[in-house]
């Protein structure tokens, strides 16, 4: 069978570009650009820096805390971190202030420039994936239509969409880790210096480089050579990160901690959401598209597919192979907190994932399209996400939804009453935490004969805790232990005409949140809330 010529790969790259690029173009306003890829909450805007709250931006109305990529955008307009503001601004300054290389870039870019520099930044992960299109066509091109296929898959793998949406550190770092394996010797060390300066676990690329063969004196210099170009640039800015801001605790995040124990609740998450009926399996079609618990299973499917053949593929002499297998155990030691939005895992696993459909390519033999399929099944959902990225709606969705099977419904009210927070959501999902250990639910009935009503809604907590739903004191749901995301269907109540009161009670007092972007005390969340009114006896 006859190879597939440049131009299947220059045809598969252009309609990669032309997919990833659209996102883009719908998202540019002349007034903010294309910061709307910097996911900027109001919380930071408003503690930011001078110039940044003062530099015309987009900050979504759903965006409280934003993302991670707008505190790198901050830097750019300071990267020698000079302003004393940046110690409030930003939520870790020595963790954020260490992964510098994207942030000099981007002010480089926009030529000191506020309103540019924000923009650069916001479209630097779209300019590296032009170059990472380069090397993977180079990379994969020898391999035939194996070859092809692997090339496809990497250049819209889920890793790299979820970095292009947020603007995040991760794609540049793996571009440069790429990079500095296909050049190897010194100059892929200063390759990969760099990349340590967008994100310090890409340090372990160094065993890429590292030589493996005698003589080992010449070996061992070698490689003491290699080590020092790699490490002293970020060891150096590190000092300097220091000096500006105060040790802190954790060096690593949080992002850290036991092998599998973040992949298994994850598990756990997904099987409370199978068990309630949360997936629609008999139209799995559009489930494998839309649906988060699935592709949770898919991502934890892919990715230890990738780490099982990496490791009984093994390809010794192959540098990108030695660093896509010492990610694997630096991924599965990541912790819950990353997993709790699965697909920031799967930017953590870029290198394993490159690894893998490399060495799959190489080894084009039989069984190749089970492990692809299986190595890459996360894919589809990532690519339809981003490709719907921004469709939605620019103010706050409906907060709930009243379902019925009679022809005609009554107009019920709703209002969340006190012991909640403000509404938050995203262009999918709405939700309110309780900040008490009591809140209520008033629910209106504006006719004059009673309505029978459930309700159902995913409800979560922070930490382990009872919650109690009842209406004059009368039990309708209730959970022990609560804390992964659980579907709740309260059993059927009557409203009387006029308002009805339903308490949401917990006897743990509100913990804090858990995060270094949110420093409220939250007790559990109302997530999707519908009320069902159930059709009579005489009506089905």
């Amino acid at each position: 069978m006859a190879f597939p010529g440049i131009w299947a790969f220059v045809l598969v790259g252009a309609a990669a570009f032309i997919q990833l690029l659209s996102p883009f173009v719908r998202g540019y306003a002349p007034e903010y650009g294309i910061t709307k890829f910097l996911v900027i909450g109001r919380e930071f805007d408003a503690r930011g820096l001078a110039v940044f709250r003062s530099t015309p931006k987009y900050i979504g109305p759903s965006d409280r805390w934003g993302f991670d990529g707008q505190f790198y955008a901050e830097l750019a307009l300071d990267p020698l971190l000079r302003d004393p503001q940046l110690k409030i601004a930003l939520d870790a300054p020595a963790y954020r202030s260490r992964r510098i290389l994207t942030s000099w870039l981007a002010w480089l870019g926009g030529f000191g420039r506020p309103f540019w520099i924000l923009n650069v930044y916001a479209g630097l992960n779209l300019v590296f994936w032009t170059g990472f299109a380069v090397m993977m066509a180079r990379l994969f091109r020898p391999y035939g239509w194996a070859g092809l296929a692997g090339f496809a898959a990497m250049l819209i793998t889920c890793g790299i969409i979820e970095s292009l949406r947020s603007s995040l550190t991760d794609f540049p770092g793996f571009v440069l880790v790429t990079l500095s394996m296909m050049i190897g010797r010194a100059g892929g060390a200063g390759v990969l210096a760099l990349a340590a300066l967008t994100r310090e676990p890409n340090l372990l690329g160094i065993v890429g480089l590292w030589d493996y063969r005698p003589p080992w004196r010449a070996t061992i210099k070698r490689n003491v050579q290699y080590g020092v170009i790699v490490g002293l640039p970020l060891a150096l800015w590190i000092a300097y990160v220091m000096s500006r801001f105060p040790v802190e605790n954790s060096i690593t995040g949080d992002n850290l901690t036991w092998p599998f124990r973040g992949i298994m609740g994850k598990l756990g998450e997904f099987s409370v959401h199978a068990a309630n009926g949360d997936i629609a399996w008999r139209t799995w079609y559009s489930e494998f598209l839309t649906s988060e618990p699935l592709h949770a299973l898919l991502t934890i499917i892919a990715t230890l597919t990738q780490s099982v053949y990496l490791f009984t593929h093994r390809e010794w002499n192959n540098r990108i192979w030695r660093v896509g297998a010492i990610f694997v155990p630096y991924f599965l030691c990541i912790s819950s907190i990353p997993w709790e939005s699965h697909f920031t895992i799967t930017r953590h696993a870029l290198p394993i994932t490159l690894a893998f459909n490399l060495v799959l390519a190489m080894r084009g033999r039989r069984g190749w399209l089970v492990w692809f399929v299986l190595g890459n099944c996360f894919v589809p959902y990532g690519v339809y996400q981003f490709a719907n990225y921004g469709w939605g709606t620019a103010g706050a969705p409906v907060e709930y939804h009243v379902v019925s099977t009679k022809p005609s419904t009554p107009t019920l009210q709703v209002r969340f009453g006190q012991g909640w927070s403000a509404e938050e959501w995203t262009w999918k999902h709405t939700w309110r935490w309780s900040v008490a250990k009591h809140a209520s639910l008033n629910l209106s009935n504006p006719t004059a004969q009673p309505v029978e009503v459930s309700l159902s809604f995913t409800t979560k907590s922070i930490s382990p805790r009872d919650l109690n739903v009842s209406v004059h004191g009368e039990e309708l749901w209730s959970t022990r232990s609560l804390q992964s995301d659980l579907p709740a269907q309260t059993r059927r109540f009557l409203l009387p005409p006029g308002e009805t009161v339903v308490d949401f009670d917990s006897p743990t007092p509100p913990a804090p949140s858990g995060s270094r972007h949110d420093n409220r005390r939250l007790s559990f969340r109302v997530k999707d809330l519908q009320i069902d009114l159930p059709a009579p006896p005489s009506d089905r």
